[in-house]
């Protein structure tokens, strides 16, 4: 009777010459004798791999025992003993996760591959951009950052894995705000292989993006129309390309070109929802209300906050009649968007809507409900405090829409918003400007001499009485002196007069040219990064009041 080495050895040269049957049923009778011997354990699982990986398309359930019994084999003390077993044990898990990616398991797939690196084996790159890729999605940032930047340490730069990889790293970089590194990673050389033709304008489309958040110097512009150019000439004309040459027009003040530049996006993806959002605000800056309302909504296609308030419907068209409903209006906890749109509750109340608005503490306590106010019949409820019971829900930006309000003269009917009446406006000797009281040196406005200048800041959003004392101090002053933004809009709602600081590039609720806005008709607009030098047109103290 043959000894164990000499069957095993006839079972090897039966599978090294391909005859598989012959070199299964010996392992098999090896195996009936002992059941763990570490050669026939191994080498029955490189065979079944062998025959799983030849069935088109591979099967994941044979593949599966192939690893299994290697993986028998590889848990034994001799293993270390034994040729090949490591790589053959990174071959079978490296091929059960691709057949189970080709069959849309993922989760199995990442499984396979956390295997093979939790037990130190040999990884080619495209099994650890896989496996860097499926931790991306499950969130797992940390070990996804780690196997990306080993791919990139590990591969010369003209392997197909090592551009992806760069991209896909400078992606999770920029979702935490990391900008330098990302910036340093994109500034390298890119690939020039045709075949990278996708990665490699996704990356330039990344430089451009992330070039435009730092500050835009020259050395920034040029950076970024290099990009845009290569982009082009790469990848040609796409949405993506027409939606970012729209952001660059729009950081340079040229906002017209920036809405055409958008519409293009539009036109070749209708559902760019960066695009779309940012062709709404670029017509609500123009003044093309129609447009800019109707599209505002799309902001909800972007990542952020829920949209929706448990199982209360959305009002949603215009054309729904509202009347004897009890409609929730919410204000998306932006700290800009009540104090510019609260003047549309009345609105709505007037058409026979009952009208109850969700706000922050600190909000409530300047909205004027009662008796003759403005806003006397619309219900406050107090976020986080008041549960609220509605037919229908609507979020505060998109009133404008649902009631059709496409004309300049829909936006002022007086202020809307009141300091309570239990807090006096103080006394200053002399007149009173208010400014901002967290601006920079170089930001702060140039006033006259004699003026007193009384600093201004946002109190917590759930202390009522700071909001109350902000709006009786904003009653006091004589005028103010405010950039763009929630002190401004609440400046204007109070009816105050002053002047406002518009930048370049500002929000949506900011007109792009002029001096007046029909939002605020107290408050003349300046345009520019800084306050012009003293004084400030439209800052006139003497007939302020």
């Amino acid at each position: 009777m043959p000894s164990l080495s000499e069957t095993l050895a006839t079972a090897v040269a039966h599978h090294s010459a391909g005859r598989l049957d012959d070199a299964e049923a010996l392992y098999a009778a090896i195996l009936d004798h002992i059941p763990d011997q570490i050669d026939a354990l191994h080498l029955t699982g490189v065979l079944t791999l062998q025959r799983a990986s030849g069935a088109k398309p591979p099967d994941p359930a044979r593949l599966a025992a192939g690893v299994a019994l290697i993986r028998r084999a590889y848990a034994q003390p001799a293993a270390a003993t034994v040729p090949d077993i490591a790589i053959n044990l990174g071959n079978g898990l490296s091929a059960l996760a691709g057949a189970h990616s080709r069959a849309g398991a993922q989760a199995k797939a990442l499984e396979a591959l956390l295997e093979m690196d939790d037990l130190g084996l040999p990884m080619r790159p495209a099994d650890r951009l896989m496996l860097a890729d499926g931790l991306a999605l499950v969130r797992a940032a940390t070990e996804a950052k780690r196997h990306y930047r080993a791919l990139l340490s590990a591969s010369p730069a003209t392997l197909p894995q090592a551009l992806p990889a760069r991209v896909n790293l400078v992606k999770m970089l920029m979702a935490q705000r990391q900008v330098a590194e990302a910036l340093s990673l994109l500034n390298e050389p890119l690939s020039t292989d045709p075949s990278h033709a996708h990665d490699q304008a996704t990356a330039l489309a990344l430089r451009a993006r992330l070039l435009m958040t730092t500050p835009m110097d020259e050395t920034a512009r040029a950076l970024i129309r290099l990009s845009l150019t290569d982009m082009e000439r790469i990848g040609g004309t796409s949405a993506e390309l027409h939606f970012l040459s729209g952001r660059f027009l729009q950081s340079q003040g040229d906002i017209a070109g920036a809405r055409a530049r958008y519409a293009q996006a539009l036109t070749l993806e209708p559902a760019h929802a960066e695009a779309r959002l940012a062709h709404a605000e670029a017509c609500l800056r123009l003044g093309a209300w129609r447009d800019g309302f109707a599209d505002l909504s799309w902001r909800w296609m972007l990542p952020m906050a829920g949209r929706l308030h448990g199982s209360i419907p959305l009002w949603e068209r215009a054309d729904q009649d509202m009347s004897g409903r009890r409609v929730l209006v919410w204000d998306e906890v932006e700290p800009d968007a009540l104090p510019h749109l609260a003047r549309l509750l009345p609105r709505l109340r007037d058409r026979g809507v009952t009208v109850v608005v969700e706000v922050s503490p600190g909000w409530a306590a300047l909205l004027p409900t009662g008796r003759g106010q403005a806003l006397a019949g619309v219900t406050i409820a107090t976020r986080g405090m008041d549960t609220v019971h509605a037919d229908f829900q609507v979020p505060l930006q998109e009133l404008p829409d649902r009631l059709s309000l496409w004309s300049a003269d829909d936006f002022w009917h007086g202020p809307y918003m009141t300091a309570p009446a239990d807090t006096p406006a103080p006394s200053f000797p002399g007149p009173a400007v208010g400014v901002p009281a967290d601006a920079l040196p170089s930001m702060r406005p140039p006033l006259p001499p004699g003026v007193t200048a009384v600093p201004l800041a946002l109190p917590p959003a759930d202390e009522p009485e700071g909001w109350g004392r902000l709006a009786a101090t904003l009653a006091g002053v004589d005028a103010v002196a405010l950039p763009a933004g929630p002190l401004a809009h609440l400046a204007g709602a109070l009816g105050r007069p002053g002047v406002v600081l518009v930048p370049t590039n500002a929000d949506w609720r900011w007109p792009a040219t002029g001096e007046r806005t029909p939002w605020y008709p107290s408050l003349r607009l300046v345009h520019g990064a800084v306050w012009p030098a003293a004084p400030i047109p439209g800052l006139d103290l003497e007939t302020s009041s």
